[in-house]
């Protein structure tokens, strides 16, 4: 049995007719597998979203997956007008037990097409460097980039979470903000009526009060910002390492540099472009894979100082 080095490097829609019977026909094209002796490949599609499995139905070729022989284009006629498809291809050889995975995901309508990093990247140093098409300039849309460590949770993420405050990003915090007001209005009050000595108490009782609010605050979280990053973790059992799903709105950009990954993890990505005026349409984009090794690419720089030498 042979082992599939990379997957289909890239996938691209090349044609979209319309027929006068209302179907579209949708012509595929996409890069040879580096894998020697491949055999052939098989086309996988489904419409509405891009949930697997694809089990699409109603190409005039067959229901999904479409084996089209050793070829690197093909055609899917008889498919129905108006409807979005999504389409992957994997690669075989004759042992029906080795197909490759699944290659990127592409679409008939526009999705968000991930640039960098490369899918399964290795090597990426940190800060990692995320990186996405626009949209076409009819589209009006904001992005929004989701990654973390569990793959279905990136995959089923669709909305954006309160968001804590990036390190570096430093607010001035509330509490001290309420402790000055309260200093400053006990001044106020003390010395417009000296003669109620009441006062001082008060003002140490709300310190206290304010004081503990404060440390049970701190030791609860941080604080939220609507611009940077969440993290969440996933109901697993304490004995299991704790998922975490990061979910970035980036408005109009198209790239993002995360200095919150961990080393020696593997993340998953991916971007959902949301419409500004219909916030119920969506274009979502696939879901990548990214490793990031031990040392992360860092090098440690060593100096060396002069040495006084002792007669």
């Amino acid at each position: 049995m042979k082992l599939f080095q990379v997957l289909i490097v890239s996938f691209l829609i090349i044609v979209n007719s319309i027929s006068i019977a209302f179907c579209q026909d949708v012509t595929l094209s996409w890069d040879p597998s580096p894998t020697p002796e491949v055999d052939g490949y098989k086309v996988y599609y489904k419409q509405d979203n891009m949930n697997f499995p694809f089990d699409g139905t109603g190409a005039d070729q067959g229901v999904s997956p479409v084996d089209v022989g050793n070829v690197l284009t093909t055609t899917l006629t008889n498919l129905n007008d108006g409807v979005t498809y999504f389409f992957s291809v994997t690669a075989y050889d004759n042992d029906v037990s080795s197909e490759s995975n699944y290659s990127n995901i592409v679409s008939n309508s526009w999705l968000p097409a991930l640039v960098i990093p490369a899918a399964g990247a290795t090597n990426e140093p940190v800060p990692v460097t995320f990186q996405w098409e626009t949209a076409p300039s009819d589209y009006n849309v904001s992005y929004t980039l989701f990654y973390g460590t569990d793959q279905d949770e990136v995959r089923a993420a669709s909305s954006i979470v309160t968001l804590p405050s990036l390190p570096g990003n430093n607010s001035f915090p509330t509490g001290v903000l309420l402790i000055f007001a309260a200093l400053l209005l006990i001044g106020i009050n003390y010395r417009a009526i000296p003669q109620v000595k009441v006062i001082p108490q008060a003002a140490s009782f709300l310190l206290v009060v304010l004081l503990g609010g404060i440390l049970t605050a701190c030791s609860g979280g941080g604080g939220g910002d609507t611009t940077t990053t969440d993290r969440a973790a996933s109901t697993t059992p304490e004995t299991a390492p704790q998922s975490v799903l990061y979910s970035i709105n980036k408005g109009s950009s198209d790239y993002h540099q995360a200095y919150d990954l961990t080393t020696s993890t593997t993340y998953y990505w991916k971007v959902v472009a949301t419409d500004t005026l219909d916030p119920n349409l969506t274009y979502e984009s696939e879901v990548r894979q990214l490793i990031l090794p031990i040392n992360n690419g860092h090098r440690v720089k060593l100096q060396v100082w002069p040495q006084t030498l002792l007669g």
